[in-house]
């Protein structure tokens, strides 16, 4: 399901149960891409990449190179998944979200809890059909 790559060159494959195992949260927000108040639920994107052993301090400073499967890729900040505390969505309103429905993982933040999230550079970090990270 999900690719990360450490800056060690250590490559960690996360299944959907390794997804499922982690603590998950819950945001209910809008997006720009949708309609009206959305309700995800995913862990913390911090929990998915501290699950294979590496630190914050590890990532302090660092950059994450996101990619999707529809060809679009993203570099932000790994000490967003701290600042901002965003999730790799799973379910969107109760269901799992399937490729069509910009899954299996979407990266949500928060957006409508916190107004620094509300504007188009945070927008263009909401990368849907995630399956790879590079820590960088």
């Amino acid at each position: 399901m999900l690719t990360i790559t450490e800056p060690s060159g250590k490559v960690r494959e996360l299944q959907d149960e390794d997804i499922a195992a982690l603590p998950w949260q819950d945001i209910a927000t809008k997006t720009r891409w949708t309609e009206g108040v959305q309700n995800f639920r995913g862990p913390f994107l911090r929990d998915v990449l501290t699950s294979g052993g590496m630190t914050r301090s590890d990532l302090a400073g660092r950059n994450l190179l996101m990619n999707a499967l529809n060809d679009f890729g993203i570099v932000m900040p790994a000490d967003d998944a701290w600042n901002y505390d965003p999730i790799l969505a799973r379910e969107m309103n109760g269901k799992l979200m399937r490729v069509r429905d910009k899954g299996p993982l979407w990266l949500v933040f928060p957006r409508d809890h916190r107004a620094e999230l509300q504007n188009a550079v945070m927008d263009e970090r909401w990368i849907w059909q995630l399956f790879e990270i590079i820590v960088l």
